[in-house]
Order: C-alpha cells, then sequence, then structure tokens
C-alpha cells in the first residue's frame, strides 16, 4: 500500500465490518479469490513468498513454503496475522507500508520466488509507486500475482445497458466505501505493469457476478442461489472470458535475454 491519501484505520474498520456480516458478498468474493492464487501460486517456485496487504486471511494458512513474508498496515489486520502465525519461526510479519519496507526486504539473502499483490493495486492512490517498491525487491525469476477489479465485469456490462450508470468506469458504491482510486480495464491494468518495469506472463478474469454484490447478497438471503450456483459462475468464466468479476496478471522483472541467461 502506499500511505498517502489513504486513512488505513477507516479502510480496516469498514473491511473488518463488511467481512463480519453473515451474507456479506465481500466473503465468497474474496474465497473465490484465494482460489486463484492459490492456482497461480501452484504453477510457479514458490518456497520464499512475500504477500504485500495480508488482510483477515493471510495466504500462509493454505500453501507450502520455506518462508513467508508480509507487510501490512493495518494495525487490526498485523495483530490478526501475528496470532495465526504463533509458534511459527519462518513467518516474518513487518507492519507498515511497502514503500517503507523495501529496503529491508532486499536485505533478505534467500529473496522470493513468488509476491501476492491481492485486491491491492486500486486501492492505492500511486499504482506506479507501490509497483517499482516491488520491482526493486524482485529477483529475475520472481513471478509477481496481481489481481484487480474488472471493470468490464459482466455484472457492470448489465448495469450500463439498464442505463443505471453513465459509463462502466464510473465509481460504485464499493469503491467509495473502500477508498478504491483507480478502475482498471484489461488495457490499462497491462500497461500500469508494463510502464514500472514486468513483462506480462500470463492474464485472465475469473468469476461471473451476474450482479452488484448488494444484489447478490439479497439473492443469496433469499436462498435463491446456493453453493452450486456460485460454483456454476465460477466454472462460467470458460464461456465469457473477459467478463469476469476480476482480473489478474502474473509477471516478472523485464530483463535482456543476456541478463536472463545469466540468471
Amino acid at each position: 500500500m502506499n500511505q498517502d491519501n489513504i486513512d488505513i484505520k477507516d479502510y480496516s474498520e469498514k473491511y473488518l465490518k463488511e467481512h463480519g456480516k453473515t451474507l456479506s458478498f465481500e466473503r465468497v468474493l474474496a474465497e473465490v479469490r484465494k482460489t486463484q492464487i492459490l492456482k497461480s501460486l501452484n504453477e510457479y517456485k514458490h518456497e520464499h513468498i512475500l504477500e504485500v496487504g495480508c488482510g483477515l486471511d493471510p495466504l500462509f494458512l493454505y500453501c507450502d513454503y520455506i518462508s513467508y513474508t508480509i507487510v501490512e498496515p493495518s494495525d487490526r489486520f498485523v495483530q490478526r496475522a501475528r496470532e495465526l502465525a504463533a509458534g511459527k519461526g519462518n513467518i516474518n510479519i513487518i507492519q507498515g507500508y511497502m514503500e517503507e519496507a523495501c529496503q529491508k526486504l532486499c536485505k533478505l539473502a534467500h529473496g522470493f520466488d513468488f509476491i501476492i499483490l491481492s485486491s491491492l493495486l486500486h486501492e492505492v492512490p500511486l499504482p506506479e509507486k507501490l509497483l517499482q517498491s516491488v520491482y526493486q525487491v524482485c529477483k529475475s525469476d520472481t513471478v509477481v500475482h496481481i489481481n484487480v477489479p474488472n471493470v468490464y465485469s459482466f455484472h457492470r456490462l448489465l448495469a450500463y445497458e439498464m442505463g443505471h450508470i453513465a459509463s462502466i468506469f464510473e465509481e460504485s458504491e464499493t469503491e467509495a466505501k473502500f477508498q478504491r482510486h483507480t478502475r482498471f480495464d484489461k488495457q490499462l491494468l497491462c500497461e500500469t505493469v508494463e510502464e514500472s518495469g514486468f513483462k506480462i506472463l500470463s492474464y485472465g478474469t475469473y468469476f461471473i457476478k451476474p450482479f452488484a454484490n448488494r444484489q447478490m447478497e439479497a439473492i443469496v438471503a433469499q436462498n435463491i442461489v446456493d453453493k452450486d450456483v456460485i460454483k456454476g459462475l465460477e466454472r462460467m468464466i470458460k464461456y465469457m472470458p473477459d467478463l469476469g468479476s476480476e482480473m489478474y496478471v502474473e509477471v516478472k522483472r523485464d530483463l535482456p535475454e543476456s541478463s536472463q541467461s545469466s540468471g
């Protein structure tokens, strides 16, 4: 994260309140997001992992690793992560912003094989500044997984065609609530990471969300959809590969061929 213009206490309190709701659709999306991250993680070497911004559910609970490092500015999230990591000597939790922790991370002997920026890049005022700090801690073979909401999500396009929004780039209620600064489409996401010195290894979207979170919560509350429907919406992505509610890129530092071959 970047501390400029972010009220981290306000963000944390709203995050905790939202995820504490029994029928919060954000909790459903968090599970879908985690499934995609773990799928990506298992496709690459991940002995030494860095997670930037862990929220309430750090991913060290779900994967194997030799060392796991977290950088997180929120008091509440750091406290939660430390409670979950109790007794695990191979987990390092740094409280602060990525830009502040960058020099300390660069001094770690093992470096990182895999870096996770999940549901984060759209929330910072200056995405390029965050990516620059991530770039500095990358080795030549480090893979970075980045995911953000997709402005061309099915539910946004439907809202636009219904006349509920004037543009698919219009700020949503959720974006205003959680201080989200940037609305990414595929072109902007790819340009942003490439201009920050990365090359794209893969791109995709996931989870077809028919309606806005508030509407999805109402549908779930009335038992109109169940877990089978949610699973079906995950699998629907193969028919509409560009219309998932969120999108991701996996990237590496864009080095000259001679540098890559020499390690």
